[in-house]
């Protein structure tokens, strides 16, 4: 019974010893394999930190590539579209005009500088008009005042803003406007019928030489001559639009004054317009009776010859009238003398 309960605590320590054996193999593999996946969690961690700086740097590569293709791209539209735009221009026919109105104090200095300019840029007068004001002098002589110039000039297109420019310097520009008319389409409408016109006249100067039958021959040259007629007529526009487009119109009024009329608005006072207003009202008063007695005086000779044929013609019917008056007087006298004779001797 002894030896039984002895035997019995042996096996029970033998399965202790076992039991714990057991759970430090177990203890040991959990430990390496936690370490174990501690370890592949770190290289696997690790891995894409390495690997990240490569694949940002393969990728900022990359967008550099296409940044740099699509800047070349973006450039390369930029100056096509750029090109296409000049070319554009180039083949857009377009007529430059304006209007300019100006004063000055020194009108032949002015108009002489015009001329000079006009030279200079390679243009010409199509139109003038310089006309003014007669004056009567004191000393019977006539001069011409407050003068004007009306100009239609034609300049190079090239050159009709630089020309604008220095044309305000004549004097005090008061108004300006620019004009521009697209013609392209008028244009190449003339074109596409000059160029069919011209095919008309090729195949109907091919079936006169063909064509044997006077009545045929007569038709056919008389589609001829309206053909060539129209040919010449659009010719003739195409010309004139050439004309316009290369040299752009001017038309200059320019107007001789004393005083340059203000061209900037200023704040006045009541006192000042008011000063302003009496001052022009006596210049002009002043102005008017100038040429009141300027005109009495030339024409002084002819109303004193008038007045002295007038008087004439008075003097003369009066006396006129009163011989008459006399004559019946004198008549009514004899009468009433010879009607007292017949009654007194009665």
């Amino acid at each position: 019974m002894k030896k039984i309960r002895i035997l019995a605590i042996l096996l029970a320590v033998a399965l202790l010893a076992l039991s714990l054996t057991a759970c430090a193999s177990s203890g040991k593999s959990a430990q390496y394999a936690d370490s174990a996946a501690s370890v592949t969690m770190t290289e696997t961690a690790s891995a894409p930190a390495a690997e990240a700086p490569m694949e940002e740097s393969v990728d900022a590569e990359e967008a550099k590539a296409n940044g740099s293709a699509f800047s070349t791209t973006a450039n390369d539209v930029t100056e096509d579209a750029a090109h296409e735009a000049d070319v554009a221009d180039a083949a857009s026919k377009i007529i430059y005009s304006a209007n300019l109105q100006a004063q000055t104090t020194d009108f032949d200095a002015a108009i002489a500088a015009l001329d000079k300019q006009i030279a200079a840029f390679g243009g010409f007068i199509e139109r003038s008009d310089i006309s003014g004001d007669t004056q009567y002098n004191s000393d019977g002589t006539t001069s011409v005042v407050n003068r004007w110039a009306d100009y239609t000039i034609r300049v190079p297109a090239a050159k009709f803003e630089e020309f604008l420019r220095q044309t305000e310097g004549l004097g005090n520009v008061t108004s300006v406007s620019r004009y521009a008319e697209n013609v392209t389409s008028q244009y190449t409408d003339y074109e596409a019928r000059l160029s069919s016109l011209r095919t008309q006249e090729e195949r109907l100067l091919a079936m006169l030489e063909k064509s044997e039958d006077v009545e045929s021959l007569i038709a056919l040259e008389q589609r001829l001559s309206d053909v060539r007629y129209e040919l010449e007529s659009i010719e003739r526009n195409l010309r004139n639009l050439d004309l316009q487009i290369s040299y752009s119109t001017v038309n200059l009024y320019l107007e001789e004054v004393e005083i340059y009329t203000p061209t900037v608005s200023v704040q006045r006072t009541f006192s000042e317009k008011l000063s302003d207003a009496f001052s022009d009202g006596w210049t002009g008063f002043v102005r008017g009776l100038q040429y009141f007695c300027l005109g009495l005086a030339s024409s002084l000779p002819g109303l004193v010859l008038f007045v002295l044929i007038v008087l004439a013609i008075f003097l003369i019917v009066r006396k006129i009238l009163r011989t008459v008056k006399q004559r019946r007087a004198a008549k009514e006298a004899a009468e009433k003398k010879a009607s007292e004779s017949e009654k007194s001797s009665e």
